[in-house]
């Protein structure tokens, strides 16, 4: 009994019973027996030899020795056998039509019906036992690339040993035979291998690109997305891998300061703060300069998009004799007041937001502030929570925030060491009572002037921290008519402790091709990020400080895309992981290429040696361009088994970006 199913989109599971109930799974053997090559006019095997595997076979005068193969993931390219150079006419090859037989044992234990795949670039025909399964003709495979899922099969097999033969005419395309049976069906690997980077492309798979194990120890990551910020996952990279740093692309302008009608604004409107509650975002921002402490002014403007702002008339501070304005706090004060949402389960009630600023009564140590909805403040407690023993500090902005994997209160602030602009950290239980200030530590000996840091918990890692600091470079001056001197960009550093941070040397917010944004205190960044999109983050920086047009620009880059592994163009490159325990069943991976560009992916042991199943040569093909990926190995990414065991990940790419992964 014959049934027959053409069509790639039918299914193949429904063989998958009838197999495990009648005799348990059919696996094709690793070795076909081949004769080739033919010409398309040569006459017909007999049914008899079709329903054996014979040693030679005699067509038209032409005697052919058998030869074995050994097909890759179901498929063997028979071009090879037909004397291909690699270099044929795109529409004249000189394969095309060459013909091939495959012969293919199937043993069973008992009679049974199974479910057999069939592809073939471009006409075949197929026999069990000498019994036509597709017809009496050649049939034509439309599909492209072919796979065991174009034709797929129910035929009756006998107890012992049974032949699959199948005759394959070659296309001008290519000339590939798949085969497959329900096993092959059920795991759905229908990758062709002329998309296949090992087997196409020699620099794929050349000496001294397979990445050596490194040193570093075995890391519980769980099911942490996890970024190439830093180097803490990477043990060793070779080819043309490296750590690319990628840059915010300028949109629209976030907010015009000192706009008409707004005269508590001035032109050097900063210290920018973006906090969001729920669908609400507020930003807070310093409004006027520092002529007097009694000058200070800090604003709030409101959003639902992070992308539109608008000033909300609240009638709490009085300006010129109006309280029809934006203020939420003025005086001393006002010069850095920093507002967070506190994440702190156990906030008091109407503690929900906290601030730090100078103290109300002088500028040599922080106040405490509290609010119950981000706009109506008071002072906490009549005293100065931090301070510092040596040094100048806190002129600049401020932060704290509540990290929970810490179960504490972080602050980062201002501190001039040696009269140099240094960034100090410390922490608190409850917000009062702090510990005494430290330096941040760096992997790197640069000395650079840091004025603000907007360090805090990157929201989808939130056990790395990420900052954004103004770089300072006060010796430097590019538009001599300005009164002040110096320029300034913004950096991109991170920690995964809070006090040893990796920065990159590379600007992250460069300046533009205004002359108004290479003046002293232009790109400053603000306190936090607003997630605008699935695919987008935005970041605002400040530009035209001190000048007409004083704005917050808005940018955006990719969700997770600050750094990425990135091989380019003219070369393959590859990465290795230091050993990890992860929890999970599956690789999700965020990441890019070109149309031409490729990435493959191996689960090793710590050795770096392939895990079974799970090698380069197992790994789909991936190109494209998505934030989450669930890799696939042979059609399946279960990966349950491996949790919990040391683990190395092997990436290979070429022309790509992997920007962050998880297992889940």
């Amino acid at each position: 009994m014959v049934k027959t199913q053409d069509g790639r989109n039918g299914s193949a599971e429904g063989c998958a019973a009838t197999v495990k109930d009648i005799c348990g799974d059919i696996e094709f053997p690793k070795h076909w027996t081949v004769f080739a090559p033919l010409e398309r006019s040569a006459p017909l095997l007999s049914s008899e030899t079709l329903a054996a595997i014979p040693e030679t076979v005699t067509v038209a005068g032409k005697t052919l020795k058998a030869q074995r193969v050994v097909p890759v993931r179901n498929q063997f390219d028979f071009r090879t056998l037909f004397g291909f150079r690699r270099d044929p006419e795109a529409f004249n090859p000189e394969y095309f039509e060459k013909t091939a037989y495959a012969f293919v044992p199937l043993k069973t234990k008992a009679a049974t019906e199974v479910t057999l795949g069939l592809g073939g670039d471009y006409w075949m025909q197929a026999w069990v036992n000498g019994d036509p399964i597709l017809g009496d003709k050649e049939v034509e495979d439309m599909h492209a690339p072919v796979s065991i899922d174009d034709y797929k099969v129910t035929v009756s097999l006998k107890a012992g040993l049974n032949v699959l033969a199948v005759r394959l005419v070659a296309g001008k395309g290519s000339a590939i035979l798949a085969l497959g049976g329900p096993r092959e069906l059920r795991t759905r690997d229908f990758r062709s291998i002329l998309t296949d980077p090992l087997l196409t492309h020699p620099q794929w798979s050349r000496n001294g690109l397979r990445a050596k194990p490194g040193t570093k120890p075995v890391a519980d990551i769980g099911s942490r997305r996890e970024l190439f910020i830093d180097d803490f996952l990477i043990d060793r990279m070779t080819g043309s891998a490296e750590r690319r740093l990628h840059h915010p692309v300028p949109r629209d302008v976030a907010l015009e300061c000192g706009e008409k009608g707004k005269p508590w604004e001035s032109n050097c409107c900063g210290y920018y703060d973006i906090v969001q509650d729920g669908d609400r975002i507020l930003m807070y921002y310093t409004a006027a300069p520092a002529e007097t402490a009694e000058n200070q002014r800090t604003c709030v403007v409101e959003s639902t998009d992070g992308i539109h702002f608008t000033r909300p008339e609240l009638g709490i501070c009085e300006f010129n004799g109006s309280r029809r304005n934006n203020i939420v706090w003025q005086g001393r004060s006002g010069h850095n007041f920093t507002p967070f949402l506190d994440g702190n389960p156990n906030v008091p009630e109407g503690h929900r937001f906290k601030a730090i600023a100078y103290h109300p009564d002088g500028d040599d140590g922080l106040g405490a502030f509290v609010s119950p909805d981000g706009i109506h403040w008071r002072l906490l407690v009549d005293k100065r929570i931090i301070t510092v023993k040596e040094g100048y500090g806190f002129d600049s902005q401020n932060l704290v925030f509540w990290d929970p994997l810490r179960n504490l209160y972080v602050c980062f602030s201002r501190n001039n060491n040696g009269n140099f602009r240094h960034i100090a950290t410390c922490t608190s239980k409850d917000f009062i009572n702090w510990t005494e200030s430290s330096l941040l530590k760096y992997t790197d000996d640069r000395r650079e002037e840091m004025y603000i840091n907007t360090i805090r918990p990157y929201f989808r890692a939130p056990h790395i921290y990420i900052g954004t600091p103004a770089r300072f470079v006060p010796c430097r001056t590019k538009i001599l008519e300005h009164p002040e001197s110096g320029v300034s960009d913004a950096i991109l550093m991170s920690s995964r402790d809070g006090l040893l941070f990796e920065r990159w040397a590379e600007g992250f917010v460069r300046p533009g091709l205004e002359s108004e944004v290479w003046t002293e205190r232009n790109n400053y960044p603000a306190w936090g990020m607003v997630q605008t999109s699935p695919e987008e983050i935005s970041l605002y920086w400040t530009e035209h400080t001190r000048q007409p047009g004083n704005r917050l620009r808005r940018g955006i880059i990719r969700t997770d895309g600050f750094v990425s592994v990135h091989a380019g163009g003219q070369d393959v490159g590859e990465m290795l992981t230091r050993p990890l325990i992860f929890a999970g069943g599956q690789l999700e991976v965020n990441y890019a290429t070109s149309a031409v560009g490729t990435m493959l992916f191996e689960v090793c042991d710590e050795q770096g040696k392939a895990i079974k199943g799970f090698s380069l040569a197992d790994s789909e093909v991936l190109f494209g361009n998505e934030l989450e990926h669930a890799v696939r190995w042979h059609g399946t990414g279960n990966l349950a088994a491996l949790a919990g065991k040391p683990v190395r990940l092997r990436v290979r790419l070429h022309d790509a970006d992997l920007y962050s992964f998880r297992f889940a």
